[in-house]
């Protein structure tokens, strides 16, 4: 996405006119201000053609407790005549500028740091001169403000800005913020890449909740975090991470713990919030050994190019197990075939025997997928080892029990060695609900290799995931503070009793509802690479560490349950007890209201809400009654009951699992539509913990489309105005400014009554 951070104010749009300041060192009524998308028109119409902000280059380097941010702007004129230019670029509080450079980056040029009081007094002198609102969505940060510097006209130059802060811990947590933009499209376009040395403490849990990064890690240590520029949505950057307990050379302990908590919008007496448990262990950490089963699909329909690749994966696979690890080969058809009768230990002479075994598989027949599971679940397991099995599917259940109520069964109330199970569709012909569901309910992971993707490539990238976890069967409670049960102090806990294993670089997450501000305690069990339990412990204070600023909070754990719900209205399509029922059944038909309201009030589109959008279908959130015979409710009864294989299937299996699994704001509801693309929805917006649905060319808040038309008569308040001012101040105290940057006009409830903001003239 194409965001700003900044503010370019065009000073003078002819050369040699100059420019002036007023006294109080505002810039004059002839400039321009580009806030963030859109050019607000000068009183002195003598500019005719404004700079751009086309490219920002974003790297932050971390060392211990001290960032330094460098960003480079691209800046272009596409006039025909110079342009002198001024950058006002927010920043946080407590930043000490450290070079403000122009052009091959020889040349410095002359910067000062506003706090943020006085750039408050600055954005709002622009505001009321140009009538622009955005600026006041970075209220509350400093500014650094640059001298007056030329672009030549039809010409781009380079901007660098470095400025260093010292970050300060908060229960053992660092927080970094860069300011950017809320708003949606129009924007310069970006890169960012972040490098975090560990200093004297180690490096945990890191946590970037406002966009997706990649990671790796150096030889030194140090982690880099990179993004670009097609995932870089709207809204302020944000990272964060432990100190970690554990300095170099110490001992490896239990999870890093890390809390996060919002108020409730309504009151404020309850919230949300997030516990992150997590370790970035260093790759020379001991490893917890494998026991890995592979299960093959040799069925007619593997023949050729399938079964070679498939085939040729494996003999990595197995060729890539350290050193006591263990192995076995199932291949299965209408029947099972067994390399040997239990796993056995990797070494030169079973490797060997295993890559002959394999040469001799041929595909022919059907597909006994519940024989197949049971055969290798049934094996027995080495103690101390952790217990995996990576199944591979290109087809449907066609022999044996074929049920997917009863495969599925299997995989969890079966499964008594407690095998983790990484399931691997190839094409579209498998039944991804099933699939999903049995990875899901055994701890795994599902996958899907789609035509034209790499089956050898997508092997490799499973397996490179069951490295070992670091910490498995990680169970928690809610107490008090002195250890007794109080499970009532949290409400629609993600999940429920036990969390997922916990990876190196991604931790595993328990969202939920807080009831009251007094403080409770989450505590739990895990077991470590050593299968030594570990105990964990953390006190969660929401009245000290609750913040409107960790709204995301919310958000995430609104996308967490709508996935969680939806997945569950998908397995019961597997019920032949609910077929053609979805409207009558009181249990179906309670999860589609559920999962309407949390779409709606949140921003989330569902799958239901956006899958049908080309099929013309209307949206959740337009006031449409949750009734049986209802378009949307017919829609829901589709995802349901449809066919349980297709593109379109895996589709709403990936798009429901990336929903439980979310560590970033998916502000554009970017996900997969049935015909396999990746699609986004830029009529929807999410700030603070409310969505915006674009509704004729006006953003409607939640709260509007909740409330009766009859019984709110709508306030009208236009930018630069004393009552507009008021509003924005009041948005701005609960954190909600950034619907100031929303192109057009916005309606919000406020204090009891509806208001609609006029962002700008027509």
């Amino acid at each position: 996405m194409k965001l700003m951070p900044c503010m370019i104010a065009v000073m003078a749009g002819l050369a040699g006119l100059g420019h002036s300041q007023t006294p109080d060192g505002d810039m004059d009524a002839r400039s321009i201000v580009l806030p963030q998308r859109r050019v607000i028109p000068p009183v002195n119409r003598t500019v005719r053609q404004p700079v751009t902000l086309e490219k920002v280059n974003a790297l932050v380097r971390v060392n211990g407790r001290s960032a330094q941010t460098t960003l480079e702007l691209s800046v272009h004129n596409g006039g025909n005549v110079p342009t002198e230019a001024e950058l006002v670029l927010p920043v946080p509080e407590g930043v000490v500028v450290k070079g403000f450079y122009y052009g091959d980056g020889k040349a410095s040029w002359q910067a000062s740091l506003m706090p943020a009081d006085e750039a408050r007094r600055l954005y709002d002198r622009i505001v009321a001169r140009r009538l622009d609102p955005a600026l006041l969505e970075f209220a509350g940060f400093g500014a650094i403000r640059s001298s007056v510097f030329p672009v030549p006209a039809r010409s781009s130059v380079k901007l660098g800005v470095v400025y260093e802060q010292l970050l300060t811990p908060v229960d053992g947590r660092l927080d970094y913020v860069l300011p950017r933009t809320e708003a949606l499209s129009g924007h310069a376009a970006w890169t960012m890449r972040v490098e975090i040395s560990p200093g004297t403490a180690g490096i945990g849990n890191v946590f970037t909740p406002s966009h997706p990064m990649e990671r790796h890690r150096l030889k030194d240590e140090t982690l880099v975090l990179t993004l670009a520029e097609e995932k870089m949505s709207p809204g302020p950057f944000r990272l964060s991470w432990m100190e970690s307990a554990a300095k170099k050379g110490e001992a490896f302990y239990g999870p890093d713990i890390s809390v996060y908590a919002a108020p409730d919008a309504e009151n404020g007496r309850n919230g949300y919030f997030l516990a992150m448990l997590g370790k970035d262990s260093p790759g020379n950490e001991k490893q917890i050994r494998r026991e890995l089963t592979l299960v093959l699909d040799r069925s007619g329909s593997m023949r050729g190019e399938k079964l070679a690749s498939m085939k040729e994966a494996a003999k990595q696979i197995i060729s890539g197990l350290n050193p006591g690890e263990r192995f076995n080969v199932i291949t299965y058809n209408e029947g099972v075939n067994l390399f040997e009768a239990a796993p056995v230990e990797r070494n030169a002479a079973t490797e060997k025997a295993a890559h002959v075994w394999l040469d001799a598989v041929v595909a022919h027949g059907g597909t006994n997928i519940h024989e197949a599971l049971a055969t290798a679940l049934a094996q027995p397991s080495r103690e101390g080892m952790l217990p995996v099995v990576l199944f591979l599917t290109d087809g449907l259940p066609t022999i044996g029990r074929t049920s997917e109520k009863s495969i599925a069964s299997l995989a969890g109330e079966g499964n008594r060695e407690g095998r983790r199970i990484f399931t691997i569709g190839v094409g579209e012909d498998v039944n991804a609900p099933l699939l999903r569901r049995m990875a899901e309910i055994s701890g795994g992971l599902p996958s899907y290799v789609l035509s034209g993707e790499n089956l050898e490539l997508k092997l490799a990238q499973v397996f490179r995931q069951l490295y070992g976890p670091v910490f498995r069967n990680v169970r928690y409670s809610v107490c008090s503070l002195d250890g007794r049960e109080q499970p009532g102090r949290v409400q629609d806990a993600i999940p429920s009793g036990r969390l997922p294993d916990i990876y190196s670089g991604a931790p595993a997450v328990l969202a939920g509802r807080y009831v009251g501000t007094s403080p409770f305690l989450l505590k739990g069990t895990c077991l470590d690479r050593s299968n030594r339990e570990q105990s964990f412990s953390v006190v969660v204070e929401p009245e000290r560490i609750s913040s409107v600023k960790d709204d995301f909070t919310a958000r995430m754990w609104a996308a967490r349950k709508i996935g969680s719900l939806e997945t569950a209205l998908m397995d019961m399509g597997a019920d032949p007890a609910h077929t053609g029922v979805l409207g009558n059944d009181p249990r179906t038909r309670e999860l589609v209201e559920e999962i309407m309201q949390l779409s709606r009030d949140f921003g989330i589109l569902s799958s239901a809400a956006s899958f049908f959008a080309d099929d013309g279908g209307s949206a959740p959130w337009r006031g449409e009654s949750v009734s049986p015979s209802s378009s949307r409710f017919r829609d829901y009864g589709r995802v349901m009951q449809e066919s349980r294989e297709g593109l379109g299937s895996i589709a709403l299996q990936r798009n429901a699992v990336e929903k439980k699994r979310e560590l970033s704001v998916n502000k554009f509801n970017r996900q997969m539509d049935k015909h396999g693309r990746s699609v986004s929805f830029e009529g929807t917006a999410q700030i603070a913990q409310n969505g915006y649905f674009n509704q004729n060319g006006v953003w409607m808040e939640n709260t509007v489309l909740r409330t009766p038309d009859k019984e709110s008569p709508v306030r009208t308040v236009q930018v630069g105005t004393p009552e507009y001012a008021a509003v924005a101040d009041k948005l701005i105290s609960t954190n909600r400014q950034g619907l100031l940057a929303l192109d057009s006009s916005v309606m919000i409830r406020l204090d009891g009554e509806t208001v609609l903001m006029q962002n700008s003239f027509p």
